[in-house]
């Protein structure tokens, strides 16, 4: 029984970070796995896979895609801060459950805050 409902929940939590994506560049790669994946908190962002946390830091691989997930109801945007900016920005929102997800083409590090609460909420994206 304990197997099914990992299983089931890791399926459940899986579909909800694609079905909310608002990216243009869609959900692909490893959309689902805790690689790649950013719980947007209070005023936070926390790597899923390693728990770090201002700055969230993940590595992935050329073409994964990094998934950010709003933990809780709360005013947020994903913003990149590099220069030129590397991909495109999210829209502000609100909802719980909320995401945003961008499939990264091109190594690099991408560095990105939130755009209602600036440096207080960070993190970077590595690609190899």
């Amino acid at each position: 029984m304990r197997i099914y409902r990992r299983a089931l929940t890791a399926a459940l939590i899986s579909l909800a970070a694609c079905k909310g994506a608002t990216s243009p560049y869609g959900c692909a790669g490893n959309c689902g796995s805790q690689v790649g994946n950013v719980t947007v908190g209070n005023v936070f962002f926390k790597s899923v896979h390693n728990g770090s946390q201002n700055p969230a830091v993940d590595t992935v691989a050329l073409l994964d895609t990094v998934t950010w997930v709003w933990g809780a109801a709360g005013s947020h945007g994903i913003q990149s801060t590099g220069t030129p900016l590397v991909f495109k920005n999210s829209v502000v929102m609100s909802a719980a459950n909320s995401s945003y997800a961008v499939v990264f083409k091109t190594a690099g590090t991408y560095t990105y805050q939130c755009a209602v609460h600036g440096s207080a909420m960070t993190g970077i994206v590595v690609v190899r």
